[in-house]
């Protein structure tokens, strides 16, 4: 069997992606596994000894088009094509698409072959996204730094792939150490982040280390990250004078990382590449994740593992961070912090910590992990619920009424979706619903007017079947079959 696997994100989700391909391995001990990245990110698949091999896609050529010149067009496309085609000569009989992004699912499209089992987006023939697995729907409606979802994405990845992980599914790369000269004891931080609204100000970062070396003045602290981050570390520098640091950034690669963080007491920084490093050598973790960032997606996984959750910049407390820190270094378990317990949710917060859309997440579970629909005594919400029953009542009788060929259809199914989409942005529970209707609207197939008017019906079917749970007055609707879980 030959298998591909296409990861078109970051460093950290490429990471995030070690345990799942660990697993198919397991499932698949004779197959032939590829993995394709994007070249900036390749660094971050050296040490993954499941792969056979590891495919660069040209990224430059794929954009060249959009960048370039009319008579400049055609010959970045016949490169594209000629890529492709290469690809699609491998006859694949297995793509695997973590990459949840249209580019990705028009490349899988281009490279499956008809007897091709595809795991993840992909397209139809006449050209819409394809959401073929109840997985990658849940990813297209439920999951994003706005939205309330509680699933790890390593979890999400595993379960495209029907596996179930294993202790072993994270551990470290066999790479030679570089000699750092490094002291036997020390704590890493990586100052640093891919994005600028996930990392904390130096000033911060020098505080909270004032603090931990308040406490444990006997542990250096060794500083990573690239060679644009190094100005980063001299303004902490600038800040803290007591604490000794170790200044490592821009002097290595990113898979010389391992050792480093491997032999740390204690791996810290914002979501980031580096954390889930440190999540694969068990490493004990603090991340420091902030209002724009979804630590229940993208949060450490090491065995210990902490996390420091910011909504904005006045809510960081220096002398809590360092204090955690010292705590975590000492083998205590710091109460004030998230922590990592594995399973679904991945984390547990700590007494007295406020978390939000708490019945949202209860709802999403209900919706696709079959669990008991939540009660709710908030009177917005049964409101913008009866809203949108009287507007599903609506279509339905309409669906059942009109014929498929129809003029009216489309302009009914478009106004429907509008409205839902109204009542979504003024409550964010009735977002979930929203988007739970749209995207199993997207799965449905190619086929005739008649065909698809069924599969309309049976969706709005289904969900006066959820309104009619928060509404006295509604008559219950018989559920058909379709996608969901629901």
């Amino acid at each position: 069997m030959k298998i591909l696997v296409l990861q078109l994100a970051r460093l950290g989700d490429i990471y995030m992606s070690w345990p799942a391909l660990r697993a198919l391995r397991r499932s698949n001990p004779d197959a032939e596994i590829q993995f394709l990245v994007r070249p900036r990110f390749e660094a971050a698949t050296r040490g993954l000894e499941v792969v056979n091999s590891v495919r660069a896609l040209p990224t430059e050529e794929f954009l060249a088009p959009l960048a370039q010149d009319q008579a400049q067009d055609q010959d970045a496309i016949n490169r594209v094509d000629y890529y492709l085609q290469g690809l699609r000569a491998e006859k694949y009989d297995r793509i695997i698409n973590f990459s949840f992004s249209p580019l990705s699912s028009w490349i899988v499209k281009a490279i499956s072959h008809e007897k091709t089992e595809v795991i993840g987006y992909t397209r139809h023939d006449d050209g819409p996204l394809k959401i073929a697995d109840d997985v990658s729907a849940f990813f297209y409606a439920q999951v994003g730094t706005d939205r309330p979802n509680r699933i790890h994405l390593t979890d999400l990845f595993a379960t495209m792939i029907n596996a179930d992980l294993i202790p072993a599914d994270w551990r470290a790369p066999q790479i030679a150490a570089k000699d750092f000269a490094l002291p036997k004891d020390y704590i890493v931080l990586h100052v640093g982040a891919s994005e600028g609204h996930k990392r904390i100000a130096p000033f911060q970062w020098a505080r909270a280390l004032k603090h931990f070396h308040d406490l444990r003045p006997s542990l250096p602290i060794v500083t990573i990250g690239s060679a644009s981050e190094t100005g980063i570390v001299n303004e902490i520098r600038a800040n803290l004078s007591s604490a000794k640091l170790i200044d490592l950034t821009g002097q290595t690669s990113v898979d010389e990382l391992f050792p480093i963080i491997a032999g740390a007491k204690l791996m810290m920084g914002a979501d980031s590449a580096p954390i889930h490093m440190a999540s694969l050598t068990g490493t004990p973790t603090l991340n420091v994740s902030t209002g724009a960032v979804n630590f229940w997606e993208t949060g450490p996984k090491s065995p210990k593992a902490w996390i420091f959750s910011v909504s904005t910049a006045a809510d960081f407390s220096s002398e809590t961070l360092g204090q955690a820190m010292a705590q975590i270094c000492s083998g205590q378990n710091p109460e004030s912090l998230i922590r990592h317990v594995g399973g679904v949710p991945a984390y547990e917060t700590p007494r007295g910590f406020r978390t939000t859309n708490d019945f949202t997440w209860k709802l999403i579970q209900a919706l696709y992990l079959g669990l008991e629909f939540p009660v709710t005594e908030e009177m917005i919400f049964v409101e913008a619920l009866e809203k949108m029953s009287e507007m599903n009542q609506v279509v339905l009788e309409q669906l059942h009424s009109i014929s498929a060929q129809s003029e009216r259809l489309g302009p009914l199914l478009d106004r429907a979706d509008e409205v839902l989409d109204a009542i979504g942005q003024l409550m964010p529970a009735a977002a979930v619903l929203a988007r739970w209707v749209r995207t199993e609207k997207t799965r449905i197939p190619p086929g005739s007017r008649e065909q698809v008017m069924a599969c309309m019906i049976e969706i709005h079917s289904r969900l006066a079947n959820v309104l009619m749970l928060y509404s006295l007055d509604a008559k219950p609707v018989v559920k058909g079959k379709g996608h969901g879980a629901v």
